[in-house]
């Protein structure tokens, strides 16, 4: 499987999980290629590995604002949405990450 977006995975990833027709839910399994899920596994691993880390670095940079300038509150608070929004991501990354997993896996034992 070529990668066309190596540097872009959340563009890689929802690309590989678009499809012209509307398959039911009876056939998951066969929606996806092998190749496919292992590469949608791994950019949803990578993504939430930045996106947590980038959690990281932003909240220790508010931080420090927070500590220099206490009338920035209102701002942060505004940013706490954000915040909430990436996490959401992350956590719907996770449920991905997990269900690609769980289908390789029953493909691996068949």
């Amino acid at each position: 499987m070529q990668l066309r977006n190596i540097e872009s995975s959340f563009t890689e990833l929802f690309s590989i999980m678009k499809r012209n027709e509307v398959l039911s839910m009876s056939n998951t399994n066969e929606s996806y290629t092998t190749d496919e899920l292992m590469t949608m596994n791994q950019h949803a691993e990578n993504a939430m590995t930045t996106l947590l880390q980038g959690l990281q670095d932003l909240g220790q940079i508010l931080g420090v604002v927070a500590r220099m300038d206490k009338g920035v509150m209102l701002d942060l608070h505004n940013i706490g949405y954000f915040i909430s929004t990436i996490c959401n991501l992350t956590e719907a990354l996770d449920n991905l990450r997990s269900d690609a997993n769980y289908i390789l896996n029953q493909i691996r034992k068949n």
